[in-house]
């Protein structure tokens, strides 16, 4: 896909990576990049984006062929059928580069916020809530890593007031560079859970590696922490910015919930002596909804545009939603799992009134030498939180078991089964959930079912 970007010139591209240009005028406009070669026809830049497995080098050919007016090489730039050609050392590196100084033009506050779980809900409620007052511009998709953000800050025009930007990372180093590329005004950790913990080594590992995100953030700027993480409020007083904490559980917090009533469809709660409700289950989404309101007082927003905001917002997809059919809830949560997010998706299931409640839970990924401990975890969790059924796949099917061995337990192969058990056994009243990382695809058997 190309992006459209305010009109910069080639000169400003090699000042913000300190590439050379090996042919073409300085004076070149550059108005849209892509990174995909089959996607260039009419765009004015091509950056050869290399991999682990392919070289970028070698797709400049196709993409000067289909009508691109120059590239960025990290090569020799021998091939000169196009107008120019800056060479860099690094083009994923050039890439960061070109977003940090593009964003930097604009009058922008930027809001960066990480998490181990609930980012992009978060960052959905933040911007529902901002968008009640200010012009926004928000990360699309998944579109928070290092090839993703750059193309969020060159969606930046002058009328935006506020960049609502997700950071996301699997190893240290990450959050750094992405950072430093989108400059916060305000940073966000939403909590320290397990994801990524097969790399990161341990939840302190994951909280220096979310860390980062201070890195970039202006001096002036502001911290925002759930305040019910023991690890995020841990390092209350050490950081050298204004810092407001939020949460449920600690009294401690400066944004704190209270008088939380749940209902099949949604919450309500109180918080600065204001009532709050948003259309979504669970406890968990609450924390996120402080986190909201947290962001939207310190902007300066009324209470009544964040009570809008909040209420506005609604989860589609394969983030938490549920729907009914034939009598029968559906509870669909399958963008990712560990085990926070697990949890409170069983907490969710066990909120909903009447009838059977099936968990059709599939393995959480990146966990590392303690998976099975992990998932023995989640089945003993669901176990002592009155679910009735566990309908179980993937490789560490039998460990959740073991642990929810006092619930009723089938186990399966893979997806078609679980199809054929939940079209013979579901009945009208029951509520079914599904939870599990990506690569299980639980998503499709939900889909026959809402």
């Amino acid at each position: 896909m190309a992006y459209p970007i305010q009109k910069v010139t080639l000169s400003f591209l090699a000042s913000a990576t300190g590439g050379e240009i090996v042919f073409g005028c300085g004076d070149e406009v550059i108005g849209s990049i892509s990174t995909d070669s089959r996607d260039c026809g009419g765009v004015d830049l091509f950056i050869a984006i290399s991999g682990e497995n392919f070289d970028g080098n070698k797709f400049i050919p196709s993409a000067c062929a289909a009508g691109v007016k120059g590239y960025i090489s990290n090569g020799d730039c021998e091939y000169t059928n196009c107008k120019f050609a800056l060479k860099v050392a690094d083009t994923r590196k050039a890439l960061l580069d070109i977003a940090a100084a593009y964003r930097r033009q604009f009058n922008i506050n930027i809001v960066g916020l990480t998490g181990s779980v609930g980012k992009t809900t978060t960052k959905e409620l933040i911007s529902a809530v901002l968008e009640t007052e200010r012009n926004i511009i928000k990360t699309q998709g998944n579109f928070n890593n290092e090839i993703g953000l750059p193309f969020t800050m060159f969606g930046i025009r002058d009328e935006h007031e506020i960049g609502v930007i997700e950071m996301g990372m699997s190893n240290f180093g990450e959050i750094s560079r992405l950072t430093k590329c989108a400059a916060p005004d305000v940073a966000v950790i939403t909590n320290i859970g397990e994801s990524h913990i097969e790399y990161l080594g341990s939840r302190e590992g994951i909280l220096k590696a979310k860390s980062e995100i201070f890195e970039g953030l202006d001096k002036n700027g502001t911290v925002i922490l759930n305040g019910d993480d023991n690890l995020l409020f841990g390092i209350k007083g050490t950081l050298p910015f204004k810092t407001i904490y939020y949460g449920i559980e600690n009294a401690a917090c400066d944004v704190v919930a209270g008088n939380i009533c749940a209902g099949n469809n949604g919450i309500s709660f109180t918080a600065l002596g204001e009532e709050f409700s948003i259309n979504l289950m669970g406890k968990h989404n609450v924390l996120n909804a402080l986190c909201a309101i947290a962001v939207g007082k310190n902007y300066g927003l009324s209470n009544e545009s964040i009570k809008k905001g909040l209420a506005s917002y609604k989860s589609i997809g394969i983030r938490q939603s549920i729907t009914e059919k034939n009598g029968i809830k559906v509870i669909t949560d399958c963008y990712n799992a560990a085990p926070t997010s697990v949890k409170a998706a069983i907490d969710v299931l066990n909120s909903v009134s009447g009838g059977r409640k099936i968990a059709v839970l599939g393995d959480m990924a990146e966990l590392g030498e303690k998976s099975p401990d992990y998932h023995r975890e989640i089945g003993e969790y669901a176990a002592n939180n009155n679910i009735d059924i566990l309908v179980l796949t993937g490789k560490y099917a039998t460990f959740t078991a073991e642990g929810g061995k006092a619930c009723n337990v089938s186990i399966h192969n893979d997806n078609e089964s679980i199809e054929k058990y939940l079209k013979d056994n579901l009945r009208k009243g029951d509520t079914v959930l599904f939870k599990a990382s990506r690569v299980m695809k639980l998503e499709e058997v939900a889909n026959k079912f809402n």
